[in-house]
C-alpha cells in the first residue's frame, strides 16, 4: 500500500526531469543558433563598415595621391583610424607610376608589425583599391583597413551574454510552467486515481471512483469505476448464493433429520399396527386388507409431506387423498376454510381418517351407496399459537344401525391418535340412520419453512 505514492512520485519526478531536460537542450540549441547568427552579424558588420572606411579612405586619398602628397593622405587616414576605435591600422599602397611601392602606414606599431610580418592573428582586413575611370577605370592604389578581432568578440560576446540571460529567464519560465501543467494535468489526476485505487483495493467497494479530467485519467476511471460496480454486483450475487446454498444446506439436514425420525415413527407405528391388527382379525384375508388400508394411508400422509419438504399440508387434500378405491358412495366437504396440518401430527391425523372410512367401507354409509359429509370450521387459536379444530364426521344413504356397537380395534386406534398424538378428544355417536361422530384436534404451532 505504501509503493503506491513513491511511484507516483516517481513518475512526477521523472517525467519533470525528462520535460526540464528537453527544454534546457532545445535552449542550448537556440543558444548555439543564435550565438552562430550573432557571430556571423558581427562579422557582416565589420565587413560593412570595412567598405564604407574604404571608400571614405579612397575619397579623401585620391586628390592628395595624383599630386603625390604623402603627408596629406598620412593625415588624413590618421584621422579616420582616430575616428573609428574598431581600426587598429590604416596603410595605402601606391600603384602610381611615380610612385609605385610607396607606403603611408597608420594605427598601432604592433597591429602594423605583424601586418608587415603577414600575422593576422587579431584583426580582420579589408582591402579597397582606389582608382578613377579614364575612359576605363586605373587603379591608383589600394588601402588596407584592419579591424580588431577582439573588439568584435567582445562585442559579440556581451551580446551573446544578454541572449544567454533572456534564455535563461525563458527557460526558467517555460521550465516551471511546463512542470505546473504537468503537475495539474498528470499529478492531480494521477493522485486521485491513486488514493481511489487504494481504497478499491483495501476492499472499499462502496465510494465511486471519479477524476475530473477529460484525459485518459478520465477514461481509466470511467473504466474502474464500472469494475468496481460490476464486483460489487458480483460479490453482492455470490454473498446472495452463499447464504442460499447455506439455508439449503440447512433446510436439507433439518430435512434429513425429519425424514429419519418420521420413518422411524413410522416403522414402529406399523409393526404396533401389525399388532393390534392380529387382535380381532377373522382371517388371512381380513387381517391383509386391515394392514392394506393403514399402510397406504402412510403413504398418502408421507408422500404429500415430501412433496411439501416436509411443511405443513393442507387437511382437505389429505383426506381426499385417503378415500379408498372400493368406496361406493361419495364424500362431501363443501366449502370448509382451509386448514394446514403439521408435520408432526400428519400421519396421526391421516390414520384417525383412515380407520373412520375403513368403518364406513365395512359397516357405514360407504358400505351401499351413501354419503359421508366432513365438516369443520375456522380454527380457534389459543394464546400459545396452537389451532383448535372442531370436526364433524356424518354419514347418511347407508344401511340402518341397530342396537348396540361394540367398539373394535379401529375405534381404539382412533381415540388413541386423537388423544396422545392430537392432543383432543373424540365423541363416537351411532344414530339409525346414521354415524354423528365430532372430533375435536388440537394442531401444535407449526409455521411452514422458509
Amino acid at each position: 500500500m505504501n509503493a503506491s505514492p513513491r511511484i507516483k512520485s516517481s513518475l512526477l519526478i521523472n517525467l519533470s526531469a525528462v520535460i526540464v531536460i528537453w527544454v534546457l537542450i532545445s535552449m542550448l540549441g537556440a543558444l548555439l543558433f543564435l550565438v552562430w547568427i550573432v557571430r556571423s552579424a558581427a562579422e557582416q558588420q565589420v565587413a560593412l563598415e570595412g567598405d564604407v572606411i574604404g571608400s571614405v579612405a579612397t575619397a579623401a586619398v585620391i586628390d592628395p595621391l595624383l599630386s603625390n602628397d604623402f603627408p596629406t593622405i598620412q593625415a588624413r587616414l590618421q584621422a579616420i583610424v582616430e575616428t573609428h576605435p574598431d581600426i587598429v591600422f590604416c596603410q595605402l599602397d601606391s600603384r602610381m607610376p611615380t610612385s609605385v611601392g610607396a607606403e603611408v602606414s597608420v594605427g598601432e606599431r604592433e597591429a602594423l608589425a605583424k601586418w608587415i610580418d603577414g600575422d593576422l592573428d587579431g584583426f580582420v582586413v579589408f582591402f579597397t583599391p582606389v582608382e578613377i575611370e579614364d575612359p576605363n577605370p586605373i587603379q591608383l592604389a589600394e588601402i588596407a583597413v584592419g579591424f580588431s578581432r577582439d573588439h568584435i568578440d567582445s562585442a559579440t560576446w556581451n551580446q551573446i551574454i544578454w541572449i544567454s540571460f533572456g534564455l535563461g529567464l525563458s527557460f526558467l519560465f517555460v521550465s516551471t510552467s511546463l512542470v505546473y501543467v504537468l503537475n495539474r494535468v498528470i499529478g492531480r489526476p494521477l493522485k486521485s486515481l491513486d488514493e481511489q485505487a487504494a481504497r478499491l483495493a483495501g476492499g472499499d467497494l462502496h465510494s465511486p471512483i471519479m477524476v475530473d479530467s477529460q484525459t485518459e485519467f478520465g477514461h481509466l476511471a470511467d473504466a474502474m469505476e464500472s469494475m468496481r460496480v460490476r464486483v460489487s454486483e458480483q460479490i453482492q450475487s455470490l454473498q446472495g448464493l452463499s447464504e442460499e446454498l447455506t439455508q439449503s444446506s440447512d433446510s436439507q439436514r433439518m430435512l434429513f433429520r425429519e425424514l429419519d425420525h418420521r420413518v422411524r415413527n413410522n416403522l414402529a407405528g406399523l409393526a404396533s399396527l401389525i399388532t393390534l391388527s392380529q387382535q380381532n382379525c377373522s382371517g388371512i384375508e381380513d387381517f391383509a386388507e386391515s394392514i392394506r388400508g393403514r399402510v397406504h394411508a402412510m403413504s398418502v400422509v408421507h408422500s404429500m409431506l415430501s412433496q411439501e419438504h416436509w411443511d405443513p399440508i393442507d387437511l382437505s387434500t389429505m383426506i381426499r387423498l385417503l378415500v379408498p378405491p372400493g368406496a361406493k358412495g361419495t364424500l362431501e366437504m363443501e366449502q370448509n376454510p382451509a386448514v394446514l396440518v403439521p408435520p408432526q401430527q400428519a400421519t396421526a391425523c391421516g390414520m384417525v381418517f383412515q380407520e373412520l372410512m375403513a368403518n364406513s367401507l365395512k359397516y357405514g354409509a360407504w358400505s351401499d351407496g351413501g354419503v359421508v359429509h366432513v365438516l369443520w370450521s375456522t380454527p380457534e387459536v389459543d394464546p400459545d399459537g396452537a389451532r383448535r379444530l372442531s370436526i364433524y364426521w356424518r354419514e347418511s344413504g347407508g344401511p340402518t344401525l341397530s342396537g348396540e356397537v361394540s367398539p373394535g380395534t379401529g375405534t381404539g386406534l382412533i381415540e388413541g391418535f386423537v388423544t396422545h398424538e392430537l392432543g383432543g378428544s373424540i365423541e363416537f355417536r351411532y344414530e339409525p340412520e346414521g354415524v354423528r361422530h365430532q372430533i375435536q384436534l388440537r394442531f401444535i404451532n407449526e409455521k411452514p419453512r422458509a
